[in-house]
């Protein structure tokens, strides 16, 4: 996947690691956060300082990391800044200054709903409808069914499907 030639990567494999990590930087700053739009837009930092660099990159794992750890030092600065901070916002950041063990799961956890979202997208398109609308928009069987005008046991068939076909891929994969 990634090509580096003699002016570092490529516009087309910028784009591609844009599109595999983007949604899993955002979550992850999102967790030290709280906060969607800041996480959107510290991943889009992290992203730009990663084109502005790239002839030092020539590995993916290089860039993941790179990736990683700005968005890390980029969130921690935002805590910072805040002029209030909650108790959950001290307790990230001790946390997160004094234990790579917290960074590390929030990144696994990142990686891991990457993943299983790449898998989502996989699933057969009217299973992947019900899918969405039990777990991203938090309907009911009974509020799926009626939308669909499909009876419950469909629903519930579609859902059984798509955890058993995720499930099986996440039993193959390698996360880490």
């Amino acid at each position: 996947m990634l090509s580096n030639n003699k002016t570092g990567i490529s516009q087309q494999t910028f784009n591609e690691i844009f599109e595999r990590y983007y949604r899993a930087i955002c979550y992850f700053v999102f967790q030290l956060t709280n906060n969607e739009q800041q996480a959107e837009d510290i991943a889009a930092e992290c992203f730009q300082k990663v084109w502005v660099n790239r002839m030092k990159f020539n590995e993916l794992p290089s860039i993941k990391a790179f990736l990683y750890k700005a968005a890390k030092n980029a969130a921690l600065n935002y805590l910072k800044s805040l002029k209030v901070r909650s108790t959950a916002h001290e307790e990230i950041l001790y946390l997160s200054e004094n234990s790579e063990d917290f960074i590390l799961a929030k990144i696994m956890k990142a990686q891991l709903l990457n993943y299983v979202y790449d898998k989502v997208e996989e699933l057969p398109h009217k299973i992947k409808v019900i899918f969405n609308l039990i777990y991203l928009d938090g309907l009911s069987t009974k509020e799926i069914s009626e939308k669909l005008n499909t009876s419950e046991q469909n629903v519930r068939n579609a859902k059984t499907r798509a955890l058993h076909l995720i499930k099986k891929s996440l039993g193959h994969k390698s996360l880490v």
